[in-house]
């Protein structure tokens, strides 16, 4: 009986802290009162799509935005051992996109966003990890994005070229 009061009691201030953690996702835990809509996209596949699933996000009714894209993405090699073989690699993904309200491009921005990451003999955790570098870098480039219509909705006589 008394471990069984113990357990509870323990399981009850184990959720009081994961609670009052303060946790939400970037996103979602902001109201927004734009939507972004993804218009004309181009190059990358992968980035573009990632990009798309991430703007459907924010459902704001105020205002919607248009977003035409062009991404690429590049892997090098900055470095490689006496052998010849890679051991440091590099991502690069660049984006060009347009803020469109109404017709009028808003906003015209080209991005670039790089990570260096160290060369892994499992090819497939070295998939694993590249597929997370490029999610994160594509984060970045989403909150670029919506930093830009919160602008222009904040300060509408700004034109961000």
């Amino acid at each position: 009986m008394i471990k069984r009061v113990f357990n509870l009691s323990f399981l009850f201030i184990i959720l009081f802290f994961l609670n009052g953690c303060g946790f939400k996702p970037i996103l979602l835990g902001t109201n927004y009162d734009f939507s972004i809509k993804v218009g004309n996209s181009s190059g990358n596949e992968y980035i573009n799509s990632n990009i798309e699933n991430k703007l459907k996000a924010l459902k704001g009714i105020k205002k919607t935005f248009k977003v035409d894209i062009i991404s690429n993405e590049t892997k090098s090699i900055l470095s490689k051992d006496s052998k010849g073989d890679p051991t440091i690699l590099e991502i690069v993904i660049n984006l060009n996109y347009k803020l469109i309200e109404g017709g009028k491009v808003l906003v015209n921005r080209s991005l670039t966003e790089r990570s260096t990451y160290n060369n892994i003999s499992d090819k497939f955790e070295l998939s694993k990890s590249e597929e997370i570098l490029k999610d994160n870098l594509i984060e970045n480039l989403v909150s670029d994005i919506i930093n830009s219509a919160s602008n222009l909705i904040l300060n509408p006589m700004i034109n961000d070229n």
